[in-house]
């Protein structure tokens, strides 16, 4: 073990054998941090469902029928979700694109719960789902996102937490993760945006609205043959 002084202090420092590289403490602790696979394996996770879903999508019928009650209410109600799941998500991203890394952002819809994104995400999802037509892609919509996400979501507190200590648990400890206890917004007069991130996040909001457009068609195709 060898020691390093930073700031008058000695700090520990481990020989990690996967990358044959010197880590501090920290860092090796925030690296194995629980459910960090979570994270990892995320964007397969999401492939994996999207992949069960199409096929169902294709290789089976439609839970209702074309211009029933039923079919015309949950239409509405797709589209109502999609919306707002862009809405919000645009609202998102004006508060934390390119200021994540950088502080513990509390304001605007952080002033409510602490992962509006993925709470607009699973409202768009949803909206995707029901506009597929099947209660099947429906129920492993909701179930993909009840039983992973929320790993994903501890894992990224725990990193947020190594990373910005007491202000972030300061933060935690008054607004919930998902269902806010409140509406009371905190909003300034101004809030610097940087434009190129939250280019980005309009050019993935985008894909919303077409995958909405293009479920529906699948769907039209479904009933006329």
């Amino acid at each position: 073990m060898t020691f390093i002084v930073r700031g008058g202090s000695y700090r520990p420092l481990n020989f990690s054998p996967r990358k044959f590289m010197i880590v501090s403490q920290d860092e090796q602790t925030c690296r194995f941090a629980p459910y960090e696979w979570a994270i990892r394996f995320r964007q397969p996770v999401s492939i994996v469902v999207i992949l069960a879903c199409t096929l169902l999508q294709f290789l089976t019928s439609p839970s209702w029928a074309e211009n029933s009650l039923i079919s015309v209410l949950v239409e509405t109600l797709s589209f109502i979700l999609v919306v707002i799941a862009a809405f919000g998500r645009i609202w998102s991203a004006l508060y934390i694109s390119g200021y994540k890394e950088d502080r513990v952002v509390t304001e605007g819809p952080y002033a409510l719960v602490r992962n509006p994104l993925y709470v607009f995400s699973f409202l768009g999802a949803l909206g995707l789902g029901l506009a597929t037509r099947h209660l099947s892609i429906v129920t492993i919509i909701v179930g993909a996102f009840i039983l992973y996400y929320p790993l994903v979501v501890l894992a990224e507190e725990r990193n947020l937490q190594h990373k910005f200590g007491q202000a972030y648990l300061d933060y935690s400890s008054k607004v919930p993760r998902f269902l806010p206890r409140h509406f009371q917004l905190v909003e300034p007069d101004t809030y610097p945006v940087r434009p190129r991130h939250v280019r980005r996040s309009l050019q993935e909001i985008v894909w919303f609205f077409w995958f909405f457009l293009m479920l529906h068609l699948v769907a039209d195709v479904h009933y006329i043959v």
